[in-house]
């Protein structure tokens, strides 16, 4: 079992490639394989090499959907896994529960620990709880990969005139480092694959996939700020009497009548701000850093896009009066502006496992980055290497 996603993200490069890969399966559209587990344990790997995707995202990296959006469409039969979200760590990353069904139970029976009653293996629904993340243009741009602590699912569009056909792959680990099933097992292994490629196929082409996606594509918003070169944007103070404090009669009627600057000493963190912002104004709104695994610049955050539809109004009548206090404390004509539905712009090519991280750098071969000269956070996280490679950051916890 993987302490962490870093084992599975550090292993994602290895899913895609068939170095040190033994196959127990090969059919015309899927392979069956398997290899030792470089943290302890067994892999088994279902690589499904063309599959046919109905109404692809316009963006590869958009196929697969978060987590927390999986609750949204649950299962109806017996044959479907039902989710819950527990909790949203950010969008992308979120502690789900689900209930297994008989063919996640066949994993176990065939490669896994199989003691016990038949009836517990097919017929016993059981209950998990984990922390399963997405990370769009990871191992690769345009590739989509989802990962839970004992599994890794990878999406990679493949050229194709169509702009419709994938290729799938999906590794699961065992806690018991071999591969020696009964001869029995052996012959259904070729079944086995069939089934598994035929079910990717009906899972990502039914209808209840189609819809999280369209629910997945207007779940977040991401907010930007724009023009605050004078300085960091002002937040309203408890405290009128206050030397840093700026008096601004204009916002009485909102009661907002003292403002200070917000953490002058402090580099800016936009999902920071706006959240003491609204709490000032008696709100709770949750912001994020972290979206789809990628750290987003510091002068931008992602909120729930009906949370910040309810609080929008509130927050605009209080940040007019923001831009009198700005203009107030630092001259000028220019003052700060929030825009919404802005679109992403990320800390290079950072991934995080978590909202709060820490870094923890590795070498990707034979890719490339442009690099974003004009990002605040460029000179901070990324130096660019020699032409054999990029410096990556993944951030671990």
């Amino acid at each position: 079992m993987a302490e962490d996603h870093s084992d599975w993200l550090n292993f994602a490069a290895s899913c895609m490639s068939d170095v040190q890969w033994e196959v127990a399966a090969i059919r015309p559209d899927a392979v069956l394989s398997h290899r030792s587990c470089p943290w302890g344990g067994h892999l088994i790997r279902l690589d499904a090499k063309n599959v046919f995707i109905q109404n692809a995202s316009a963006d590869p990296a958009d196929i697969l959907v978060r987590p927390e959006v999986r609750e949204m469409t649950p299962g109806k039969s017996k044959a479907e896994i039902t989710w819950r979200c527990r909790e949203i760590y950010a969008p992308g990353d979120a502690l789900m529960e689900c209930t297994n069904c008989w063919s996640t139970r066949l994993f176990g029976v065939l490669f896994g620990h199989s003691l016990g009653s038949t009836r517990l293996h097919f017929f016993q629904e059981a209950t998990t709880v984990s922390r399963h993340a997405l990370y769009k243009d990871f191992p690769e741009p345009g590739d989509s990969t989802q990962v839970e602590t004992e599994t890794i699912g990878i999406v990679r569009r493949l050229p194709h005139p169509s702009g419709n056909r994938y290729r799938l792959v999906f590794v699961f680990s065992t806690p018991e480092d071999n591969f020696a099933g009964s001869s029995l097992c052996d012959q259904h292994l070729p079944a086995f694959t069939d089934m598994y490629r035929n079910m990717f196929d009906r899972v990502v082409n039914g209808p209840g996939f189609l819809d999280m996606r369209g629910v997945d594509a207007n779940m977040y918003l991401v907010l930007s700020l724009r023009a605050f070169n004078r300085g960091p944007p002002m937040i309203p103070h408890n405290s009128p009497c206050s030397e840093e404090s700026f008096h601004i009669s204009v916002g009485e009627h909102l009661g907002l009548l003292s403002w200070i600057r917000f953490k002058p000493h402090e580099k800016f963190c936009l999902r920071e701000y706006l959240r003491c912002f609204m709490e000032r104004l008696g709100h709770q709104l949750k912001t994020y850093e972290v979206m789809d695994g990628r750290k987003l610049v510091n002068y931008q955050c992602v909120v729930v896009r009906q949370e910040w539809e309810q609080l929008r109004t509130s927050f605009y009548q209080a940040f007019k009066v923001q831009k009198a206090a700005y203009r107030h404390a630092n001259g000028g004509t220019s003052t700060p502006s929030l825009v919404a539905d802005a679109a992403p712009r990320f800390a290079l090519r950072e991934f995080s496992c978590c909202a709060q991280p820490q870094g923890i750098k590795t070498v990707v071969r034979k890719t490339f980055i442009d690099l974003d000269e004009d990002s605040d956070d460029s000179a901070d996280c990324l130096k660019r290497s020699n032409s054999t490679g990029e410096v990556m950051t993944l951030y671990f916890v």
